[in-house]
């Protein structure tokens, strides 16, 4: 699953892509490096991160998103997730008041 992910990512060759964890986070620090992005303690489960964080940013379920991850049940991903999940409430709650202060 890893190395299909790394091939919809950067758009590489099948034939072209790391073959170990290792090498799919050296490929990734190179491919951040020629787009001058420099993000310190970045690999590539960070991109599972980010993926998490734009899937709340758009209002998808948590349920959907923890089988989107293939958790076991959503008890692990609100434990993973539970940073993000506040700043999404307190995103959600200003909302809400911003709505209310305009009646």
């Amino acid at each position: 699953m890893r190395y299909l992910l790394t091939l919809c990512v950067f758009a590489i060759p099948r034939t072209e892509l790391p073959s170990s964890s290792s090498a799919v986070n050296q490929f990734l620090r190179r491919t951040l490096d020629q787009g001058n992005i420099h993000k310190q303690d970045f690999h590539f489960h960070s991109l599972r991160h980010t993926h998490v964080a734009y899937l709340l940013s758009k209002g998808v379920d948590i349920s959907a998103i923890s089988k989107r991850l293939g958790h076991a049940n959503i008890a692990t991903t609100l434990k993973i997730y539970a940073q993000l999940l506040k700043e999404y409430e307190n995103n959600q709650n200003d909302k809400i008041l911003k709505s209310l202060n305009q009646l």
